[in-house]
């Protein structure tokens, strides 16, 4: 295994991290050990529906089980590796395409075509579980068992999802985003949660309407850190800037949840997914919601230019920088959530013991209603 690349909470991270031998070790010790956004509750509300993802380049099945239950199982068949199912859907049980072996929805194998019962035990043919659970409508899974529930690891952040009400906004699996950008991970999520660039990259499409200095820190460490910001209309309309290590961000409004996720293919390639939810009922044109959809998605489209672009544009920027070497400058106060994810690498990466959950006060960074100045 490749050493792990060094890691100051206080400083940006070095031109390594971004290179290909830092990616195997992203892998293994942050994205199959960890607990690892995969999608919303809405995607498996009814037994039998499922999702596929990749933990770690490990291909994983989510599924809410005929028995209400939320599970992850291997989604490789035990015969020969194929992929048992591709993108999302509902079953009862799982077929591979290639021999057709089938599986129930715990694992267990079923039916094995052309062969007795003394030909394959089928006990030693079943899928791996692994554990997958679910946070204020988001889910989670890890292919470690040994890991704290959900519930614990977010405990700071709990009251922040359950005064936003996370768990009951409908998300529209219609405005989903799906696409990949030249950058490394860290990169692209590092940016996502911070808004110390508002200014300069965002400057026409969200400058205007959430400024840099009306940002500041809310509570925060290693496991997931809530910042804010005060709109420029003057209305109390604050956002809330919600950073779950490692691989999901939110900005939470009174009525919305707009949410990025990244997913690594390589180490300077990386899948972004976006999803918004809203406190609007769920599309649905079987129930002549088509209309209400395209007025709610044109809504959006208007109260949130489009900034990805931009937000790709500086990040491919920064990959195309990592092959030069630099001294990792210093973080400035604004950046303190950038320093809380270089905890949660240090803990992963490195084993180092990681600071308690800190509030604006006890960093001493500014709260709401006392904008930093630029």
């Amino acid at each position: 295994m490749t050493t792990a690349y060094p890691v100051d909470p206080l400083r940006a991270l070095p031109a390594e991290a971004y290179r290909e031998p830092a990616f195997e070790v992203d892998l293994e010790r942050i994205f199959r050990s960890d607990w690892v956004f995969v999608g919303t509750a809405d995607e498996v509300a009814e037994p039998g529906d499922y999702v596929t993802t990749e933990l770690g380049g490990q291909p994983v099945i989510v599924q809410r089980r005929q028995d209400g239950q939320l599970a992850a199982m291997s989604n490789m068949c035990a015969h020969r590796g194929t992929l048992l199912a591709e993108g999302h859907g509902n079953t009862k049980r799982f077929q591979c395409p290639y021999h057709a072996w089938t599986y129930a929805d715990d694992g267990r194998l079923l039916a094995v075509p052309y062969a007795t019962r003394d030909d394959v035990d089928r006990e030693a043919h079943c899928l791996p579980r692994y554990r997958a659970e679910e946070w204020h409508g988001l889910v989670f899974a890890t292919l470690r068992s040994d890991l704290p529930p959900l519930g614990q690891r977010f405990a700071h952040l709990d009251s922040i999802a359950v005064d936003a009400d996370l768990a009951t906004l409908n998300h529209w699996t219609a405005r989903r985003g799906d696409e990949t950008w030249d950058a490394n991970w860290k990169l692209v999520v590092s940016n996502a949660m911070e808004s110390y660039h508002l200014f300069k990259v965002h400057e026409e499409t969200l400058e205007p309407y959430t400024p840099t200095a009306g940002a500041y820190y809310v509570v925060g460490n290693a496991d997931g850190t809530a910042t804010g910001g005060t709109s420029s209309r003057g209305d109390g309309d604050d956002y809330t800037l919600l950073s779950l290590p490692p691989n999901f961000v939110g900005v939470i409004t009174n009525d919305s949840l707009l949410w990025q996720a990244v997913q690594p293919i390589s180490w300077d390639r990386t899948r972004i997914v976006t999803g918004a939810a809203y406190r609007s009922p769920p599309a649905d044109e079987r129930r002549g919601m088509a209309r209400l959809a395209t007025m709610v998605s044109a809504a959006a489209t208007v109260m949130v230019p489009d900034f990805l672009p931009e937000d790709r544009d500086i990040c491919e920027r920064g990959q195309r920088a990592a092959d030069g070497d630099y001294r990792p400058g210093v973080l400035v106060p604004m950046e303190q959530v950038i320093s809380d994810f270089h905890h949660y690498l240090n803990r992963q990466l490195h084993g180092a013991p990681t600071p308690a959950a800190r509030t604006a006060a006890v960093v001493g960074l500014p709260r709401a209603a006392e904008p930093v100045t630029q």
